[in-house]
């Protein structure tokens, strides 16, 4: 049973964060709007920075100390296989047809990995992850991965794919070239579907 990503950035569960620095910006005054600007975007890159490096602390580095971007996608890869075989042992035991399609989706505004609207065993499926918080942050910790995924697929050759950097630098590079509103939506997988990571328009 594998994952399919359903178009992550289609999920707009905007955090709050991103509520309050809208409400922030659009109540400035003319006159402190590129002050009010210049901290909201501080802010933004200060959050999106953290949550990339918490991201990054968790692939395992080489030797060296450094990780390549090859890293974070076989992370990201078997952490979803990982991920998928624990889910299918757990349907199972419920049940549940382990190799039927589940398209899930991650709300990160309530924390809550639930089934899509009018499928059958939605209840017992949403319930399920409701009792098991650690499959709703490997969830969340395996579609944020994606985007990583997606975007250094996107914009590098395959040499610099595997080219080793230290992880700060791999930080800096990451929070440049993604949608920074990507980081504050949710996002899907769909069980029992080949994985296929839809790449971002993003440009180096």
């Amino acid at each position: 049973m594998s994952s399919l990503s359903i178009g992550y950035s289609n999920y707009s569960g905007t955090s709050s964060l991103l509520q309050t620095l809208s409400e922030q910006t659009s109540s400035s005054t003319s006159t402190s709007t590129t002050s009010s600007s210049s901290t909201n975007s501080q802010t933004w890159r200060s959050a999106i920075n953290t949550q990339i490096n918490a991201l990054l602390d968790m692939v395992p580095k080489g030797d060296d100390g450094k990780l390549s971007f090859q890293d974070v996608d076989d992370y990201r890869e078997q952490l979803e296989k990982d991920w998928d075989e624990a889910v299918k042992e757990d349907f199972e035991a419920l049940g549940l047809d382990p190799d039927a399609e589940y398209p899930l989706n991650y709300d990160p505004a309530t924390g809550t990995v639930t089934v899509t609207k009018g499928h059958p065993d939605k209840a017992v499926i949403d319930q399920y992850f409701a009792n098991n918080p650690d499959k709703v942050d490997e969830f969340e910790a395996i579609v944020q991965l994606g985007k990583l995924t997606s975007a250094s697929n996107s914009t590098l050759t395959q040499n610099e794919m595997r080219q080793s950097l230290q992880q700060q630098a791999m930080s800096w590079w990451f929070e440049d070239n993604s949608d920074p509103t990507s980081w504050f939506s949710g996002g899907g997988l769909v069980l029992g579907q080949q994985t296929a990571y839809t790449g971002l328009n993003i440009t180096v």
